[in-house]
């Protein structure tokens, strides 16, 4: 019973973390902290799935791909709409 205790406040505490939006941005990356003041303390699971892998493998890192995915991926619209030159020649969604 002593052990119980504990282990069912620590569920409790522990989903009611998980909900918690939290609108700090705690990065070292120069371009997360401007992304951040950007959106002006925008909680970033409001775009961004928790867990996600922006940059994980198989994603190219060089700045000319990231500015391709970040006007062709629908996540990114909202901040960064895509350029005419972009779209010039596709049909419109």
């Amino acid at each position: 019973m002593k052990k119980l205790i504990p282990a069912l406040a620590m569920l409790l505490v522990a989903s009611t973390a998980y909900g918690y939006e939290c609108k700090v941005c705690h990065s070292k990356n120069p371009a997360m902290v401007r992304m951040h003041k950007a959106l002006q303390g925008r909680n970033c699971f409001d775009c961004h799935k928790m867990g996600e892998k922006l940059m994980g493998k198989g994603i190219p890192k060089d700045k000319a791909a990231q500015l391709k995915r970040r006007e062709s991926e629908q996540i990114c619209f909202e901040c960064h709409r895509p350029s005419p030159q972009a779209s010039a020649g596709k049909p419109a969604i």
